[in-house]
């Protein structure tokens, strides 16, 4: 029964207290009996029925759907990744709901997502986080493609103590604001390109240059790269920086060309990755090695290019399905490999499955707390120290000595390189590697 029906009933009983017919048929005394008798069963029927209207609006919500809102690109110039950052939140939405929902308290509760396209623009983000909390009402969020829009979006997140899963962010940036609501398992932006610097300097290259996109994720893998280059040694002979959404970036590929560095960096999209390529086809440069940050590991880079085209291009990946990694709900890496590939008919990158274990993460932390409540989840995910099919999942909390907040901040990278059929062979750290690294084929070779 509604609390309107409540209201209603008790008019309808106060008006049969008042009635003059009742009082004045009695002796006094009795009319006392009758008004005390009838304000007690007032107030036990309008308890009863308050207490069974909102219990049963209690149970609805303590059992209904776990609500989460995502913005992630659809449009725009992380609509690759940004759908690759999607399905890994649908696999993990399948995988949960197919065993019957989160337990929480003993209770199996659904999920649902809400998405919206950001259309990779950090204003038009910003909006959507709004509206996904104050008029969609979700309970939790999980977080764009892009460190950039990620920082723009969590401040949202922050302000209504909501926590948000970076999904597709790694920039060391998105975790130093001190805010304790931004979590994700990913391996930091200041280590992508570490194992493969190490192993191209065992190789004996003494020179790099480097070309970034000027947003956010790629600004701090520049310099990561650059410091790290440096402190082993190996010269910095060229840095190059290009718009985002650049169509035309023949200038700054000449620039480096004319450098003859033994390794060509390039951190962008993988847009930035597949033009990057085929300028340095256009202008017949092929340098020794060549470390892209993102689109040799996306399907679409290969696809696009071609295998013969894409051969020999090294990256970063933050996971690979031959690794012996397993958890009790995905399985092994490889299973959730298959189950990828079935699904979606392709192989996955590196960023579904850093989704999926973004939304393994807050499952584990619902369970591990026995509640939907913020500080409560929040506080498990600090506590949480799990391995997954993903990697190990381990996050830091305010005051962690890394001066980092919600980060994975001991999960390494490893680095691929694309064999003539356009497979990721792992070629570093050197001690797991697949297969040693092999130089690029001249373009006339191909």
């Amino acid at each position: 029964m509604t609390a309107g029906w409540v209201v209603v009933l008790l008019g309808k009983i106060n008006s049969f207290n008042a009635s003059p017919s009742v009082s004045l048929s009695l002796p006094r005394k009795g009319h006392i009996m009758i008004r005390l008798l009838s304000i007690a069963t007032t107030a036990v029927l309008a308890g009863s029925l308050l207490v069974g209207g909102y219990g049963k609006a209690a149970n609805a919500a303590e059992s209904g759907p776990i609500k989460i809102g995502a913005a992630v690109s659809d449009t725009g110039k992380f609509a690759i990744e940004g759908l690759s950052t999607k399905r890994g939140y649908e696999m993990w939405v399948d995988e949960v709901n197919a065993r019957g929902g989160i337990n929480v308290a003993g209770t199996k509760r659904k999920v649902q997502v809400i998405y919206y396209d950001d259309q990779s623009e950090p204003e038009t983000a910003i909006k959507l986080i709004q509206r996904l909390i104050s008029e969609d009402k979700v309970d939790f969020l999980f977080g764009p493609y892009s460190s950039g829009l990620t920082i723009a979006t969590s401040a949202i997140a922050a302000k209504y103590k909501k926590i948000m899963f970076a999904g597709a962010a790694a920039a060391n940036s998105v975790f130093d604001h001190k805010n304790q609501y931004v979590f994700s398992p990913l391996s930091l932006t200041s280590s992508y390109t570490t194992s493969g610097l190490e192993a191209l300097k065992a190789k004996g290259v003494k020179t790099i240059a480097v070309m970034h996109s000027d947003d956010a994720p790629m600004t701090d893998i520049k310099k990561a790269t650059v410091q790290q280059a440096e402190a082993m040694g190996l010269k910095v002979v060229s840095i190059q920086t290009v718009p985002a959404d650049a169509t035309d970036i023949t200038g700054a590929m000449r620039q480096m060309q004319a450098q003859h560095p033994d390794v060509f960096v390039e951190a962008g999209t993988t847009l930035m990755g597949l033009l990057a390529t085929r300028t340095m086809r256009d202008i017949g440069w092929a340098p020794t090695y060549v470390l892209m940050i993102q689109a040799p590991t996306e399907v679409t880079f290969v696809k696009q290019l071609g295998a013969a085209t894409a051969q020999g291009i090294m990256a970063p990946t933050q996971w690979v399905p031959t690794a012996n990694l397993k958890d009790e709900y995905f399985g092994t890496a490889k299973d959730y490999f298959n189950a990828y590939v079935k699904k979606y008919g392709s192989n996955p990158s590196y960023l579904p499955a850093g989704a999926s274990a973004a939304g393994l993460s807050l499952q584990m932390a619902i369970e591990k707390a026995g509640s939907v409540d913020t500080e409560k989840v929040r506080q498990a995910l600090i506590d949480m120290k799990v391995n997954t099919f993903y990697g190990p999942i381990a996050y830091t909390g305010l005051g962690d000595p890394s001066g980092l907040a919600g980060a994975n901040v001991h999960r390494k990278m490893l680095t691929i390189q694309l064999d003539e059929n356009g497979n990721q062979v792992v070629v570093a750290p050197l001690d797991i590697a697949e297969a040693p690294i092999r130089p690029l084929k001249a373009w006339n070779a191909r």
